[in-house]
Order: C-alpha cells, then structure tokens, then sequence
C-alpha cells in the first residue's frame, strides 16, 4: 500500500517545478529594460574579453556575481537569455534550500515546505528579479546556502558542528564575494551569538570556537580573495566599499521618517502575501526558545537595518530578509491551523492575499512583453559604428548588444554616482574626448534618472550641442532616447 502511494507524493513537487521552470524560461530574453542589468552585462561581457573589474573598467559591485556569467559568455558567447537563464536558477536553488531546510530543520510537512518556497519564488520581487541579470540572484543563493550550514551547525552536536559553522562562513564570504551586501549575514550571526552570552546558554569558550569557526571560513573566501584584489587591482576599494561609503547622505530630519517609509513599502509592494503571516509565526513560534529560529531573526534584523542607512535605497537591498520570513511563514501556518477558532477566518483571509501578492507575477502581459525598441535603438548604433567605435549612454545594455566599448570611467553612470557628484560634465568631457565617442545617447522623460541628474547638466548639455549633433529621438518603452553623433 505504501508502495502505491508513494508516485502521489512526487505529484505536487514535480507540478510546482514545471510551472517554475515555464514561468522562468519562458520568453526568458524578451523584455530588455532594466540599466542595472546592462551595467552587469556590460560587465561580464568585457571580462569575458579578458578585461579585468576596477583596474579596466569601473563597476560597483564585488566581482563573482559577474564573474560567473563572464565564464558562461566565454564558453557560449555573450547573450541576454544565457545570463538570465543562469541567474534564474541560483533563485531556483535558494527556494529549493527554503524547501530543503524547512524539512529538516524545521520539520514542515512536505506541502507546507513546498508553499513556503512557492510563495518565496513567486513573490513579485524574488520572481522578476531571477529574470534578470543581476548580482542579487547569485548572493540569496549563496547566502541562503551559507545560512543552510548556520541552522545545520545549530542542530547537530557542538563539536559534529563544526565543519557545517565553516561552511556557513565560507560561502558568506562567496556571497559578499557576489554583492557587498552579504557582509550582514556574519553580522546578523555575530548578534546572534551576543544573544547566547547574554542569555547564558553556552559557555563563553564554547561561543568563542562557534565565532572563530565561520570567520575562518569568511576569511579564506571573502577576506583572501578581497585581500588579494587589493593589492593586485588598482581601483578596488574606491569601486567598491568607497563608491557605498560615499554616496549621497539623506538630511537628519529625514532618518525619522525614511525606515517607516521604506518598511511599507517593502511589505506593501507585493510582499503582503509573506510578510503578515511570518509575523504572526514569530509570535506564534518559540522564537527566542529555539536557536534556528533566534539565528534566523537575529540575520532577518540586520538586513532590515539598512532601511535606516540614509542616501539611496532599494528594494532588493533587502531582498535577503525574505528568506527567514519564509520560514517564518510555515511557522505561522502551522500557529494559526493549531488553533480552531483563528484558522476559519485567518486562512481565507492569507489565502486572497498571497493571491493578491502572485498576481504580477503571473501577469500573461508581462510574461509575453517583448522590447523592440532596444533592440532598434541598438541596430543603429551597430549600423553606423565600427567594432572598435567607442559609445556611451545611461544604459550600457545598449553597448552590450551593439557589442561596442564605453569609456572605462563611464560604464556605471548610476543615479547614485551622478546626483553625488562622483560623475560630473567635465568628467564626461574629458573621458568622450580621450576615447573619440562616435556616439552619446541620452535619455529622457519623467523616468530618467542618470545623466538626467548631473548636478552641472547644463554643462554637459552645451558640450553636447558644441561637439555633437542631435541626429535624432528614439522611443525606448517609455523613455525618450536623444541620439548625439560627434560632428
């Protein structure tokens, strides 16, 4: 009888992976908008050349998010689907660890696993971002896999845990290694382990060996590597801890309001369909009784901090704190079906709002969307330059499709870097002058948010109209290109 069961219960696991797998691949390389994604496509297609990061070209960003797709480039060739396909699948395999994790260390049943790593994946922001290209994608995998060792060293025996806490701290630091954020994972395990002294639940020696531990591991990933890149590429800290120590700081008065703004705004952008119930399964659960769940709280908190950090702020700085909440969320399923009263009203209620939250993400119009435009505006560029023609723009995706170079100082000429200063009129003069740019393109519109934000525009508007002609104003969805061709 066990027998013939058995098939049944791969019928939900292998569904849920079709439809993860259509939803991920499908018209994969259509949609093209996103300037991030074309700084880092940029990027790895010039290491791929055998450019090297900092020293070559400016970029702001730890190198192995990039790095791997740059080996993918090199191998198959530079293509849009090939590294969304591959960032796809780190997202893939971190709701597979939320499933692997919420099983063993957990003790979820199997479809409880198996909604809290489909609400995790589907989820507007974890979904659109494994579709695009970005150094996100490879540091919540490896991030989720370093905190897989961290729960794993909590539950095994204090000396049997020893090679999973390295563990922990080794990929922590290929994490940082992907995107600086993943610094905050060790940060968050460094709490948790001041919540243990102060709780007094090991021995401060015992704490000592769980600390030193993972920051060896950290050490000879993150630490050898960076340490490494200091001494051997120019550039390196400036493009990297330098460029986030300086960008633009947010008045005083604004701190007061900024983390209650942006906490909303992370729950409310489609994330209300995880958030509420993971509340309600912190309370629900033994959350300071249980050492997973403590360890899980104490690295949620640390990456929620940076809503308090003043300058610019997105979303997926703190994308990373959705993976402790999906946990959280099985423990808020499992609270609320234990008691009677509750789970008639509270489990509808969930039920419209996950749906609510998975909506976009199963939009047939987004799904279908196909940029023509790009493409268009990057026809031109390649009709009319020669391959070794420089070009520079907002958006380095169109120098990645066109496969035309930028200047090396100008790749990433962020919101960040302009409205800071770190870019300036003079810089762009100096730089479209060195390298002879065929073309500048600029874009415009309520959206534009690059050059747009120069903070002496009207410098670089009259050099513009000095050494360039306006041949022309292209559509790009739904920014305004100005195409400049140096006279």
């Amino acid at each position: 009888m066990l027998a013939l069961n058995r098939p049944r219960s791969y019928v939900l696991p292998a569904l849920l992976l079709v439809l993860a797998l259509f939803m991920g691949f499908y018209n994969l390389g259509g949609y093209l908008l996103n300037d991030d994604e074309g700084t880092y496509l940029y990027g790895a297609w010039r290491v791929s050349l055998g450019d090297v990061p900092y020293r070559d070209f400016f970029l702001s960003q730890t190198p192995l998010g990039f790095g791997f797709v740059a080996v993918l480039f090199k191998i198959f060739g530079p293509t849009v689907w090939g590294a969304r396909a591959l960032s796809y699948l780190f997202i893939l395999g971190t709701a597979y660890l939320i499933y692997l994790a919420s099983r063993r260390f957990f003790k979820f049943n199997k479809e409880l696993s198996l909604l809290a790593a489909g609400v995790f994946l589907f989820t507007k922001h974890i979904y659109f971002l494994g579709r695009m290209f970005m150094p996100d994608d490879a540091m919540l995998f490896l991030s989720t896999l370093a905190l897989y060792f961290a729960l794993k060293a909590e539950q095994a025996a204090p000396r049997k845990g020893t090679s999973p806490a390295f563990l922990f701290g080794a990929f922590a630091g290929l994490a940082a290694l992907a995107k600086l954020n993943a610094v905050l994972l060790p940060a968050g395990y460094a709490l948790f382990l001041l919540f243990l002294l102060i709780k007094k639940a090991e021995k401060p020696a015992e704490l000592l060996r769980k600390a030193l531990v993972p920051a060896l591991g950290f050490l000879l990933t993150f630490g050898l590597f960076y340490g490494l890149m200091l001494i051997f590429i120019p550039g390196t800290f400036e493009a990297t801890f330098g460029f986030h120590l300086a960008k633009e700081r947010a008045a005083v008065l604004e701190l007061a309001r900024l983390p209650f703004l942006r906490l909303v705004q992370f729950v409310g952008n489609h994330n209300y369909g995880l958030i509420p119930m993971a509340v309600a399964g912190m309370f629900l659960a033994p959350l300071f009784k249980d050492r997973k769940r403590a360890l899980l709280f104490f690295v949620m908190l640390v990456v929620l901090a940076q809503v308090f950090l003043p300058g610019t702020f997105y979303l997926r700085y703190v994308i990373f704190a959705l993976v402790p909440l999906a946990f959280f969320f099985g423990d808020g399923v499992v609270g609320i079906g234990a008691r009677t009263k509750a789970r008639s009203f509270v489990f509808p209620v969930a039920a419209v709002l996950i749906l609510l939250c998975l909506g976009p993400t199963f939009s047939l119009k987004k799904l279908r969307a196909y940029d023509h435009d790009t493409r268009t505006l990057a026809a031109v560029v390649r009709d009319n330059t020669a391959a070794g023609d420089y070009v520079f723009g907002d958006d380095p995706e169109i120098n990645f499709l066109a496969r035309r170079p930028c200047p090396p100082r100008l790749v990433d000429v962020s919101g960040a870097m302009t409205r800071s200063g770190r870019i300036t009129a003079a810089d762009i003069r100096a730089d479209c002058e060195r390298y002879e740019v065929k073309f500048i393109l600029v874009e415009k519109g309520q959206s534009a948010h690059h050059l747009k934000n120069l903070k002496d525009y009207a410098q670089f508007q009259s050099y513009l109209d000095r050494a360039y002609e306006l041949v022309g104003t292209m559509p790009r969805e739904f920014l305004q290109v100005d195409v400049y061709r140096r006279r």
